[in-house]
């Protein structure tokens, strides 16, 4: 397949090859030597060849905080604290945040969204900040980002096109790419009256990642067309993961998927638990495809990789022969307002959580904001349809909390449907508790059979070995007899040795 040039959108990649994150201001030979680097992956603040560092941009934060938003946490309003949350996402996106700004007014200004006088500050904090972009904490109509532009003679951006270009440095995998287009297209088409030919003349940076250089938006018709496409490449591609679910169901997995909050600590819980490797960082969204790792248990209810004290050891199981295992699965981070065009882009990943068996709700509690987390994933699960399913409530990270911090927390949460467990995934601390608690949901699916398996019928006991727990077992004159505890749905293969042993 012949390679893309910087900027260039590929048919099969579904997203353009250059990703960057330089002001408007870059001199001509930093973009094109960012330009090489980007398709290696390299992003904004790296140092070229020349020992030069690539500019990165400057950006002021607004909010805006109505009267539904005056609930304090620790001094800090819930617009205070959705701010700080916005300063995350764009550190995250490579971003200098120089400023923030908060409004408290009744309702949104329709054409500015902040009020007159706001603006007006705002336009001189831009200049003695110097700073070339805005970032709005809340979704903008094209009518406001054209209005904003043309007041403060700056990029504007909003909480939803941050969102986006963060999906899109991340997405790694075919199917996150096309995912991530999708979304920014969607959100793009209807704002093309609104913002004219703001977007077409951005010179790059965040909101411009994706099909920008090909100037899809300016051509409804065009946009439409790829939109169409790459629906009909997600099509196959939920083709693919529909086939590896069923594969899933015919090899008997049961399978488990770690929920949460982004930045919650799912990946360090998924490597404690299955001695795994998979990429962790402390920033949003560091996960984006979904990774699927095989967990054992061993006779003593410890999982694979999983010592008695909670440490890591060598990936050994201490009775194979006992062996049962389970798919975990780590999927992407949720986090408030989150955008539409993005849960619908990505639905076939999100329904990883629709298909489990068994959710794992990791919460970050060393979050001040851990009650508001916990509900925004319960709004986004009963929007997919996973509300109901059987679910484990992790209380992450109590290894940040002072004692007195902890007593209310398994209180708050010990009567609801679901089951509590405080961890620290980064120590280990309580993974034994954990683990015994996902053994028990899986044990409670279990019925116990007394078996005679002929000697003739070898394939037999393997299959008990590895998908059952051997009770009792004795060599008799026309066969062994077992008694083994097993997963209802498993024991379809064996049934019909239960009538020899009457």
């Amino acid at each position: 397949m012949k390679e893309n040039k910087p900027g260039e959108i590929s048919e099969l990649e579904g997203l353009p090859v250059e990703s960057n994150l330089l002001s408007k201001k870059e001199l001509p030979v930093e973009r094109e030597l960012h330009a090489e680097r980007a398709e290696k992956g390299f992003f904004a603040g790296k140092e070229l060849p020349t020992g030069r560092e690539l500019a990165v941009e400057r950006a002021i934060l607004v909010g805006l905080e109505t009267e539904s938003m005056g609930h304090v946490i620790e001094g800090k309003t819930e617009g205070e604290r959705t701010l700080d949350e916005l300063e995350e996402l764009a550190k995250t996106a490579g971003i200098e945040v120089v400023g923030k700004l908060l409004q408290r007014r009744p309702t949104k200004e329709p054409a500015y969204y902040i009020g007159k006088g706001k603006l007006e500050e705002l336009g001189r904090l831009c200049k003695s900040m110097n700073a070339e972009t805005v970032i709005f904490d809340d979704e903008l109509t094209g009518a406001q980002i054209r209005n904003l532009e043309e007041a403060l003679d700056v990029k504007v951006v909003d909480r939803t096109m941050l969102i986006l270009d963060i999906f899109a440095q991340r997405a790694r995998s075919r199917e996150g790419k096309i995912q991530v287009e999708l979304a920014q297209l969607k959100y793009r088409l209807p704002r093309l009256v609104g913002m004219g030919g703001k977007l077409s003349r951005l010179g790059g940076g965040i909101g411009t990642r994706g099909p920008g250089e090909k100037k899809l938006e300016t051509d409804r018709r065009h946009i439409k067309r790829r939109i169409s496409y790459l629906q009909n490449q997600l099509k196959e591609v939920k083709k693919q993961r529909d086939l590896i679910r069923k594969t899933r169901v015919k090899n008997e997995f049961f399978t488990v998927a770690l929920v949460g909050y982004t930045n919650a600590g799912k990946s360090t819980l998924m490597n404690k638990l299955c001695g795994s490797d998979v990429f962790v960082e402390d920033k949003l969204f560091a996960t984006l495809d979904p990774t699927a790792r095989k967990l054992t248990f061993n006779n003593d209810g410890l999982s694979h990789g999983l010592s008695s004290s909670g440490a890591s050891h060598n990936n050994s199981i201490a009775d194979q022969s006992v062996a049962q295992p389970i798919l975990i699965i780590d999927t992407v981070g949720f986090i408030r307002k989150l955008p539409t065009e993005l849960i619908e882009a990505f639905k076939s990943t999100l329904e990883e959580a629709v298909y489990a068996d068994l959710l794992i709700h990791v919460v970050d509690v060393s979050d001040p904001e851990y009650e508001a987390h916990i509900a925004v994933v319960d709004e986004i699960l009963y929007s997919l349809g996973a509300g109901n399913k059987p679910r484990i409530l992790v209380l992450n990270k109590i290894d940040l909390l002072k004692p007195h911090e902890r007593i209310p927390l398994k209180n708050s949460y010990g009567e609801n449907r679901r089951e509590v467990y405080e961890i620290s995934a980064k120590t280990g601390q309580g993974l034994d508790k954990l683990v015994k608690g996902i053994r028990k949901i899986l044990a409670s699916d279990k019925i116990q059979l007394d078996l005679l398996i002929p000697y003739n019928e070898g394939w037999a006991l393997p299959y008990i070995y590895e998908n059952g727990t051997i009770l009792e077992k004795e060599f008799v004159e026309n066969g062994t007899r077992v008694k083994v505890l097993i997963e209802e749905r498993k024991a379809h293969k064996i049934k019909e040795f239960e009538r020899r042993a009457k």
